[in-house]
This record gives C-alpha cells, structure tokens and sequence, in this order.
C-alpha cells in the first residue's frame, strides 16, 4: 500500500506528459517553430507548455533570444534525461506493434531533399527491401544528427558528426536559373552583371547569390530581393516567373530537363557542404540499416 501511494504521489507530482514533449522537442531541434512542426502543435503551444514546466520546477530551462533559444544547465539534464525516456518508449510501442515479418526504419531528411530526391525512389526502394516498413521523420535542415531518433539520417554538411558513421551522398552545384516566362518578359541576361538588374530570390539569407557573383567578379553589395526559407517554395516562387533563383544541381534535374527552368550561365558554383548519409555505430538492425545505407549510396553514384 506504501508504494502504491508513493507511486500515485510520483505520477501526480509530474508535470504533464505534453509539456515534457513540448520541452524534449524544442531542445533537440534548437527552435520552438521546428518543435512545433515536428510534433503537429503551434509555436505558441511549445512556448505556453515550456513556460508551464518552467513555472512547475521552478527553474529556467531555455535563454531566450530573439531568433534562437539555448538550454541552460538545468535545460540540459533535463533534455538528455527526457531524451533517453522517450527513445525507450517509442521503442516499446514500436516493438509491440511491428507488423509481423515487418522490420521498421526510421530515417530522417529535410523535407526538399525528400521530395525532390527520394520520393522518386520509392517504388524501387519498396522492390529493394519488401521487408521493410520505412518510416520518414521530417527534420529542419541544420539539426544535429544526434539529437534525432532516427537510424539512418541525410542531412546537410561538411561531414563532421562525431561518433557516427557519415558517408558522402549527393554533392551540389549551385547556379542561376529561371523560368522561360521571365526570360520572354525580361530577357535573358548576358553577362552574371547583367542579374543585378533582374528580381532575385534568396534561400534563407543572401550568401548563395553573394557567393556566386563572388566567383564570377561581379562586385555585388546590399542584395535585395525576398528571402523564403522553404526550398520547395523557392522553386515555385522561381517557376512561377517571380525571379531568378540559386539553382540546386542534381536536385533541380527534373525542372532543367522539363525546361520549367532554365540554368542561365555555365559558371556554376561548388558547395563546400555536401548531403551526407550518416547513422549510428551500433544499434538494433545494423545490418538491415547498413543495406541499405549501401543501396542509397549506389543510387546517388
């Protein structure tokens, strides 16, 4: 009878179970808009349940700035306990409701690279691996792997991800493209000098465009033009005729060979990050995991 009400005690104690999700979520991705995103709420839900747990433990669990958000001390125990609690029960659940014959893998990427390059794979991953039951979990672009309950992991860099296993897969070109309608209204430019004077789009800041009129002597100071953080977004915006946009090669293959987009100069630019393919050193299904690590790494050849 003591430990059952010392048990009614612990559970009633605690705070609730969607503010410690709210609060696991916003510390592995950095941000309360991708927490959000990841687990189907709004930013103003993650900030109301955060200052909720906040008020419960009475402690300060993020610094707040004005566009990020950094665990404190207190944050950080709190986030690798939570982390490891969670991980442990998805596992669970996932044991118990695994279809039979079934192996499950997570694997997580950005939504543009999953779009534009997996999704056409599909069917020939399913013909690959019948076995297995693919589980795509949608992350921000700059995310830390390790901070990701994934088992296999794409995502953007330079290749660094300490204690994983990391395998170059698709490495990208950038250069102007944009769409016939805009060419017919405007003109197609002749020389890179000759963009200042067209619309420009940029993704996420203007250091692509920066970069790219650095590498072809065009001096270029306070770039205009909108800024979308959505990559998806972007390529409509650039489709659409509303302006010239960084082009991703070979993500963008299917607009260029369509001729929904055209790539306006040869110069093109060499990324020094590339789409790494990476995972875990040990784990559950590593064999099943590194096949298809292998099949992935073969179709981006």
């Amino acid at each position: 009878m003591g430990e059952e009400n010392s048990f009614i005690h612990l559970m009633t104690s605690l705070p609730s179970l969607p503010a410690l999700r709210a609060f696991e979520a916003a510390a592995r991705f950095g941000s309360f808009r991708a927490a959000a995103e990841a687990i189907n709420v709004s930013p103003t839900a993650i900030s109301h349940h955060i200052r909720g747990l906040e008020a419960h433990l009475n402690v300060q669990l993020f610094t707040r700035e004005t566009r990020a958000v950094h665990l404190t001390d207190e944050g950080t125990r709190l986030a690798d306990g939570l982390g490891k609690a969670f991980r442990l029960i998805e596992t669970s659940v996932e044991a118990v409701a695994q279809t039979p014959g079934k192996t499950k893998i997570r694997m997580a990427m950005g939504p543009s690279f999953a779009t534009r390059w997996l999704l056409p794979r599909f069917a020939a991953f399913h013909e690959a691996f019948p076995q297995v039951d693919l589980e795509l979990v949608q992350t921000p672009l700059l995310v830390s792997p390790q901070n990701v309950d994934a088992d296999i992991f794409i995502t953007w860099g330079d290749g660094v991800f300490p204690g994983m296993i990391a395998d170059p897969l698709v490495n990208v070109l950038t250069a102007p493209v944009a769409s016939p309608a805009l060419i017919d209204r405007l003109g197609r430019p002749e020389t890179p000098s000759d963009l200042l004077s067209f619309p420009l789009i940029h993704q996420r800041d203007t250091f692509g465009w920066s970069a790219w009129f650095a590498a072809t002597n065009v001096k270029n100071n306070d770039l205009t033009g909108p800024i979308i953080e959505d990559t998806n977004v972007v390529l409509q915006a650039a489709i659409g005729g509303q302006g010239v946009v960084m082009g991703w090669v070979p993500l963008i293959d299917s607009e260029l060979d369509s001729g929904s987009l055209i790539q306006l100069f040869d110069a093109v630019l060499s990324e020094h990050r590339a789409y790494y393919l990476v995972r875990r050193t040990s784990g559950s299904q590593t064999q099943e995991i590194a096949n298809i690590c292998d099949w992935l790494i073969h179709q981006a050849a």
